[in-house]
This record gives C-alpha cells, structure tokens and sequence, in this order.
C-alpha cells in the first residue's frame, strides 16, 4: 500500500470542532481506561492548548481524514500527534505519512521520535515496522525513535 494519496492542509481555527472529534474517537478508549475520561476536563484543555498553526489536516479524496501536529528541533523532528479517524485507519495512510516524516527527517539529517500509550499495541507495532526502537518509557507511554542520521 505503497503511493497513498494524501494532503496535508494547514488547521486554521475553523478546523477547531474537528481536530477536537478526530481527537475524542481515537484516543478516548485509551484515556478512559488510564485516567478516565472527562469531558469537561478534555475540553478545556484542548481549549488552552489548541494551536493550529501547528497543525495540518489530513485530505484524502477530498474527506478531510485525521490530523498530524509535528515540531522540530536542532535535530530530531517530532511526531507529537498522528490521529486518523477510523473508517481511515489500515488503509496506510498513516504508514505514508510517517514515511514521508522519516524520508524529510533522513534528509535533513535529522532523528524521528514519538510516543504512545501502552495499551495501544496496534500504534506501537506500526511504529516498530517502519524502524521505530522504544529509547525509554513512562509509566502510561512509550517513547519511539527512528534514527535518520546513520
């Protein structure tokens, strides 16, 4: 499933309401089971922390399918968010976009690193498919690293 089509489109305010429901269908079931969920508590947080500057949408086929927030530093670009809705998911849309990630990264002689939670095993297998190594845990998450620079 090489060659997914996929755009990213920079967030602006108006993709407020649907960066915040990619947020709650994938990563609710996970919250609920480490913290409990609180919906008053998760919406106020995102309120606060909500920047679309850094962030950008995912379009595939002209539906907007999930989002990905990334920050870089000297030397490592990190994956801070990748979430795509469900009816997206195993369609290697995310594979692409870490790829590609990876791809600019290597270029760019840089090092990939992202996290998540334990429990989800699906996202930790796909991360160690494409070349992810744990570097270290938390007690709710692991850290994954991809080293670029070789």
């Amino acid at each position: 499933m090489d060659n997914i089509n996929y755009l990213l489109k920079a967030a602006t305010m108006e993709h407020y309401d649907f960066i915040y429901y990619v947020k709650k269908i994938t990563l609710k079931e996970h919250i609920d089971k480490i913290w409990g969920w609180d919906e008053e508590y998760q919406q106020n947080d995102y309120r606060e922390c909500f920047m679309p500057h850094k962030n950008k949408v995912i379009v595939c086929n002209s539906e907007e399918a999930g989002f990905l927030e990334t920050s870089e530093e000297d030397n490592i670009v990190y994956i801070v968010e990748l979430e795509i809705l469900p009816e997206y998911q195993g369609k290697g849309i995310g594979s692409s976009i870490i790829k590609d990630i990876i791809e600019y990264a290597s270029g760019a002689q840089k090092r990939v690193k992202l996290g998540c939670f334990k429990i989800n095993t699906d996202a930790k297998r796909l991360y160690e498919r494409l070349g992810f190594k744990v570097i270290e845990e938390t007690e709710t998450h692991y850290i994954l690293e991809n080293q670029c620079l070789q």
